[in-house]
């Protein structure tokens, strides 16, 4: 009896404990994440999922529109529509969105691009209904009723305010390099707060808006539930209207403010997403010019880094810039630095690329940086329906997140050096927010 008191109860306490395992295992099997999945409605909508059983679910809708579609004539509309985002529909009021929301803990925000908006929803994995529901409200449904446009003003104001002086700088090379179409700003100019009213959002929206132009996207969420919420998007059918290529000019635009600093983004033309190897060359050759840096109170390291403290020990920062978009995209550095020492180090960064040269250890490590970069990026599933949407707007497909090894490992030192080549004969364009009193100009350099 005494045995059978003392034994029996750990004898019995093992199996539960394997019979656990075994049912966690089971679990595990059973909650194995599934590969993408892509399809396109009737509608010519395109669904794109990634079931990963997560607890959140992630949705968005992408539309391939943004400052690169605006006119003279509707400038600014881009920044409008973004912050009109929430807004009340032609069956929620803005009141009524917010609350919904709230009551299940969603999370709902508009990121935009030049050549793209996206709305984006967050939620327990419970209430994906009710979010797809209010998402695709906010995306087919907009009214734009004059008196909520109206109230809005004060914060696209408080978003001008706000801008960084080396975003600034971003925002005038891109108008320098391009002009129109890319170098379409994405703020709202000043003279243009509260120009665009109710009539001009809605044809603006009717008009990129399209099935053919957007993406439903989804991670957390089974693909037949995707492409069900799909067919509740109320978008028109087609393709819109088709952008203008774009067309690089060169230039330079400043911007005198005064102050100690100089904020400089001087970049010449490179290839875009279309051209999938000059770009991720190009893209290699960024890194190799260096990235800033990646240690707290670092002074950041590269090529361009080198060349800026060999030409002045004054207080500046140094780091490569890359934008790239579908047919185009810029390659080059941006400066700040204090307006004593600024003509001497843009001068130097200047000179740091027209002549830069890759070696194949350089290539090596920057492709190691560029592996980590994408799958950081990754991690976050708000930057992952962001990848997932622009690349379903430009080819149609997604590559999976496997195959970018593949593809780094494909481009060669001599894609890269090739890059660089074409990078020191390149025109520049050059983008100056502050004090430019020794900022020298481009044709100069």
């Amino acid at each position: 009896m005494v045995g059978r008191l003392v034994v029996t109860p750990a004898v019995q306490a093992s199996r539960t404990f394997a019979a656990q395992a075994a049912v966690a295992q089971a679990e595990r099997e059973l909650v194995k994440a599934e590969p993408m999945k892509i399809s396109t409605l009737k509608s010519g909508l395109s669904v794109a999922s990634v079931e990963t059983f997560s607890p959140v679910a992630t949705l968005g809708v992408v539309v391939k529109v943004g400052s690169r579609n605006e006119e003279y004539s509707n400038a600014g509309i881009s920044h409008t529509l973004r912050v009109a985002a929430g807004l009340g529909t032609k069956t929620n009021s803005a009141f009524g969105i917010c609350r919904n929301l709230q009551k299940v803990g969603a999370r709902l925000q508009c990121t935009q691009g030049r050549e793209h908006t996206l709305y984006t929803v967050q939620t327990t994995r419970d209430n994906t209904d009710l979010a797809a529901e209010l998402l695709a409200d906010v995306v087919a449904g907009q009214s734009f009723k004059p008196w909520e446009v109206e109230r809005s003003l004060p914060r696209i104001k408080l978003e001008l305010a706000q801008r960084s002086p080396a975003s600034q700088a971003v925002e005038l090379v891109h108008q320098a390099a391009y002009r129109t179409g890319l170098g379409n700003s994405l703020y709202c100019p000043g003279h243009k707060v509260g120009a665009h009213g109710t009539a001009a959002l809605m044809g603006f929206t009717s008009k990129h808006f399209t099935a053919g132009r957007a993406a439903l996207l989804g991670i957390g969420v089974g693909h037949s539930s995707l492409a069900k919420f799909g067919e509740h998007l109320a978008l028109e059918s087609g393709a819109g209207p088709a952008a203008q290529p774009a067309k690089y000019h060169g230039g330079e635009v400043r911007q005198e403010v005064g102050g100690g600093l100089a904020y400089v983004a001087l970049a010449a033309n490179c290839a875009g997403a279309v051209s999938v190897g000059e770009c991720v060359a190009a893209m290699l050759l960024q890194r190799v010019l260096g990235m800033g840096g990646h240690v707290k109170y670092g002074a950041g390291q590269g090529k361009l880094v080198q060349a800026a403290g060999a030409a002045t020990s004054g207080n500046h920062s140094v780091a490569s810039l890359g934008q790239m978009y579908s047919d185009s995209g810029l390659l080059g550095a941006m400066v700040v630095a204090e307006a004593a020492a600024a003509g001497k180090v843009v001068a130097a960064v200047a000179q740091a690329l027209r002549t830069v040269q890759v070696t194949e250890e350089e290539v090596a490590a920057a492709k190691k940086n560029m592996l980590a970069d994408v799958y950081t990026m990754l991690e976050a599933p708000l930057n992952q329906i962001e990848n997932m949407g622009s690349q379903i707007l430009l080819s149609g497909e997604v590559m999976p997140p496997e195959k970018v090894p593949e593809l780094i490992a494909g481009i060669s030192t001599a894609d890269v050096q090739a890059a660089a080549k074409k990078l020191s004969s390149a025109k520049l364009s050059l983008g100056a927010v502050g004090n430019l009193s020794t900022v020298p100009h481009l044709d100069t350099l």
